[in-house]
């Protein structure tokens, strides 16, 4: 990965639709995903989540490359919001 790629994910809000989600490295998807684990520990900081994040951020990313395999349109955030367990 770039360090300008690496930049952009460090320093932008974490947002990827389908078309951007599959150009991307796996080593990129899985960062990005840790961008979204990040923001979750955050809101569960703050004490607003509602749902628990418990997997490695590869699991994460498999499992929203298989959603996009099945046709799956939706951004990336919103596919991972999903995968949270309920408290």
């Amino acid at each position: 990965m770039t360090v300008i790629a690496l930049l952009f994910l460090a320093c932008a809000q974490t947002h990827a639709d389908r078309a951007h989600w599959q150009q991307m490295s796996s080593e990129d998807k899985t960062l990005y995903v840790r961008t979204l684990l990040g923001r979750e520990k955050v809101k569960e900081a703050k004490g607003g989540n509602a749902r628990v994040f418990d997997r490695p951020a590869e699991e994460y990313a498999r499992r929203i490359d298989e959603a996009y395999a099945r046709g799956e349109r939706r951004d990336v955030d919103a596919l991972f919001e999903e995968m949270g367990t309920k408290h």
